[in-house]
């Protein structure tokens, strides 16, 4: 998770607005900045954000979320530097180039951080010893490749019909595999 991003900020957020089309992005930068309303980027805020990256997201607080200070609303936004494009080009995907603030866009709800781009492959990768050898006794009977499986039990537990945030969900998973990994 992003460390640049303050808890308190995130209590009064009410939804993330998307400015392009994130669903192939491998990450964004999460950040937060001093506004002077809850909802919206005026036009003028909105070129002094663009200035040497582009803006691509950002929070919008709830109605009556209080002022931080001189009036003013601590908001996240979600960005790209220009030269962040580089870094998407990058063939193999284990050694991806990310900055610390980058956060998987995906990952990004409302008063929750976005996780960071190198906890995604984590999960599919943390398998314990002790269920390793199922796994590999299913995927012989199965024909079905590990990661499909294991994206498969995955979707299968987010999306639950739980009353968790997904984001909350997935921390409950980490902790539940790192139990496993201990016991093994």
């Amino acid at each position: 998770m992003s460390t640049f991003v303050s808890d308190q900020n995130l209590m009064h957020e009410a939804k993330i607005v998307w400015l392009v089309d994130i669903s192939k992005m491998p990450w964004v930068r999460e950040s937060e900045v001093d506004f002077s309303t809850r909802k919206g980027v005026s036009k003028k805020r909105l070129s002094e954000l663009q200035q040497g990256q582009t803006l691509v997201g950002y929070a919008e607080l709830e109605d009556d979320a209080p002022p931080t200070g001189n009036h003013s609303f601590i908001r996240r936004i979600f960005t790209l530097r220009e030269n962040d494009n580089e870094a998407y080009k990058v063939d193999n995907p284990t050694q991806a180039y990310h900055p610390a603030e980058a956060v998987e866009p995906l990952s990004i709800e409302p008063k929750h951080k976005g996780l960071s781009p190198s906890k995604k492959s984590q999960i599919a990768v943390r398998v314990p010893r002790s269920l390793f050898s199922k796994l590999k006794r299913y995927v012989q009977q199965t024909g079905i490749s590990q990661t499909d499986v294991i994206v498969s039990a995955l979707a299968s537990h987010l999306d639950s019909v739980e009353d968790l945030p997904i984001i909350q969900r997935i921390l409950e998973l980490e902790k539940r595999v790192s139990v496993l990994e201990i016991k093994s």
